[in-house]
């Protein structure tokens, strides 16, 4: 059973995420804000609703004589071996680089829940690495994962001091029950039943 245009809309708009209506092709167009920056996309219908593809617009740009080229596509090639739904891709005609994932609906259906974390992962993943992909464009060097929750990224300098501390609690693997009576061994187990 092929996806529809009317069960996609359905779909999405129970994430709940807004919507326009692609008038000339089964496309879905969204925008989003993320950490670093906002962005465009769509979610297309193709192959009389057999496949689905989340895609951006406007994402990057890094034409082929550009002096970086070859270190943005090492880091592109890098991050399409590593993650899984979403790819990378690179326009040798004009530069245009995009994010984008594939589902194959063929012969089944999506549910609410598989709609839901394909386009949670698709615009976390597409925000968290737009920074360091910009970083290798401009500067021709890799800064590398940055930890967008960590000191020096988009969402850790402005966090509140008690996240802050929960999170850092977090990646100690010091458990905290949140009431201030951890033992010396991290539980709040005081011996009584």
């Amino acid at each position: 059973m092929a996806l529809t245009m009317e069960r996609l809309k359905n779909l999405v708009g129970a994430i709940p995420l807004r919507f326009f209506i692609d008038p000339d092709r089964d496309a879905l167009m969204l925008g989003a804000t993320g950490l670093n920056g906002r962005y465009q996309f769509l979610i297309l219908l193709e192959l009389d609703g057999e496949f689905l593809q989340f895609r951006t617009i406007g994402y990057h740009s890094c034409p082929l004589d550009h002096p970086n080229v070859d270190e943005t596509l090492r880091v592109l090639g890098e991050l399409n071996y590593r993650l899984r739904f979403i790819k990378f891709g690179w326009d040798p005609a004009d530069g245009e680089i995009v994010a984008y994932g594939d589902a194959w609906i063929s012969d089944g259906d999506l549910a609410q829940g598989q709609i839901g974390r394909m386009a949670k992962s698709f615009m976390s993943i597409m925000d968290l690495q737009y920074a360091r992909i910009d970083a290798t464009i401009q500067t021709g060097e890799d800064p590398g994962e940055v930890d967008p929750f960590g000191p020096d990224g988009p969402g850790g300098a402005d966090l509140p001091p008690d996240l802050r501390a929960v999170i850092d609690r977090i990646r100690s693997g010091r458990p905290d029950s949140g009431d201030g009576d951890d033992d010396e061994d991290g539980s709040d187990f005081d011996g009584k039943l």
